[in-house]
């Protein structure tokens, strides 16, 4: 059973709005399947490297964009032939805590702001919290930054009222733009 602070991160890692997708590698049913696959490293090796061979097919009739995000896409792939035997702990967490696995992109503004949202949890009480999230979120023009911001709050609320203590609550928040790097392994 997890507590509720590795809940609310395998929420938060898994929110679209916070990080979203931009090029899915593995779908939730086929993350499912390589984790399976996991347990026997020459299936897993063969899944993995099926998933290059079909980018690699995809590539030759690709726009530009799609050729970079595939490029991008088959190093994530390498990595994760890698990880099994030189990480397999860190394997085991991404199973753990990611529904599915690609390309993503934080909506979150950058990590100086976070910084200042992590201050501000970490000096005063719930409600100047959230009279700060919400005027930084009215003034945000970016549309997606606004809804991430949302869901921060959102999260932010339910660890506040599982009696989280404020200092992890910032630390939480604080980190929450080097998060992305839990897909790059």
């Amino acid at each position: 059973m997890m507590n509720k602070m590795d809940e609310v991160f395998r929420k938060v890692l898994n929110d679209q709005d916070i990080f979203w997708i931009r090029s899915e590698i593995f779908s939730i049913s086929e993350w499912r399947e390589l984790k399976e696959a996991s347990r026997q490293p020459e299936e897993y090796k063969k899944v993995v490297k099926q998933k290059i061979q079909s980018l690699e097919e995809e590539r030759n009739a690709s726009n530009e964009r799609r050729k970079g995000d595939i490029k991008e896409s088959k190093q994530l792939l390498n990595n994760l032939l890698n990880v099994l035997e030189q990480k397999p702990n860190i394997l085991n967490q991404m199973f753990n805590y990611l529904d599915s696995y690609g390309l993503v992109k934080c909506n979150l503004p950058s990590a100086s702001s976070m910084d200042d949202y992590g201050k501000v949890i970490e000096r005063y009480g719930l409600s100047t919290v959230e009279q700060f999230f919400m005027d930084k979120i009215k003034r945000e023009k970016d549309r997606h930054k606004k809804r991430a911001l949302t869901r921060v709050l959102e999260y932010v609320k339910e660890l506040y009222n599982s009696n989280q203590s404020a200092l992890e609550i910032a630390y939480f928040v604080r980190k929450l733009n080097s998060l992305t790097i839990f897909w790059e392994v």
